[in-house]
């Protein structure tokens, strides 16, 4: 089943001369999500019944928390926390009943059972993987149907190795067999040369430390080891949902 496309902030990305956009448009559908769970969507019953059943995963209730907006915080965690008090209710009980090792472990394995189904599916990271699909398919998709978006991609600075690796996959989906090879091809051949460009700006960024090189020019490569750890990691990563 295709996904929507997204070409707007896509042909957007691609212009950016960004070391990897994919990189860039997550970090602001990450901003977007955090501001929705924080807006006028906690008074939304539906909004609220779907943070009781799924929640947030760490990393996405500490930057909610982080986010100064206790109000919204509170009214989620309210709900939240007495709809998990009601779903451990059976584990917690047994745990306190527990009189003999074989009856703990019972109820550890149980509340364990329980616990881990909570912990799935992250709203934020679950919202945000989708968003990443429909990135990494409209890039694929406009590669093969657009002559100037192929070109546009070209001569950007390719992607961090996270999203070259994730573009390779959703290829496989988004194309056909006769056009997606000719992607593969592209896309790593984007991918090497810069590569091969960074490694070269963050080994003089190295050489220009010596004494003997302190009064040459920097080239541009003053920020070298930031870019160089963005295109190894990348800038943002989805979690993926627990």
């Amino acid at each position: 089943m295709k996904l929507e496309l997204e070409t707007i902030p896509v042909w957007d990305g691609v212009k950016s001369s960004s070391e990897c956009y994919i990189c860039d448009l997550m970090a602001e559908a990450q901003r977007y999500a955090i501001s929705f769970y924080l807006g006028n969507s906690v008074m939304n019953p539906e909004t609220r019944v779907r943070v009781n059943e799924h929640g947030f995963c760490p990393k996405h209730a500490q930057m909610l928390v982080a986010a100064n907006k206790p109000q919204g915080v509170a009214l989620m965690t309210d709900t939240y926390l007495a709809m998990t008090r009601t779903k451990l209710e059976k584990p917690f009980n047994a745990l306190l009943g527990a009189k003999s090792a074989r009856q703990a472990k019972k109820a550890i394995d149980q509340f364990s059972e329980q616990f881990a189904d909570r912990e799935k599916g992250c709203l934020i990271c679950t919202s945000m993987q989708d968003r990443l699909d429909r990135y990494y398919y409209t890039t694929a998709y406009l590669w093969g149907q657009d002559e100037a978006f192929r070109e546009a991609l070209s001569e950007s600075k390719g992607f961090c190795l996270h999203h070259y690796q994730g573009l390779l996959e959703k290829s496989k989906e988004a194309l056909s067999s006769s056009v997606q090879p000719g992607f593969v091809r592209a896309l790593t051949e984007l991918e090497l040369k810069n590569l091969d460009r960074i490694a070269k700006d963050v080994y003089w960024m190295t050489q220009k430390y010596k004494s003997e090189n302190m009064d040459k020019d920097w080239l541009g490569c003053e920020d070298a080891h930031k870019r160089g750890v963005d295109k190894m990691t990348g800038k943002h990563r989805v979690i993926d949902p627990l």
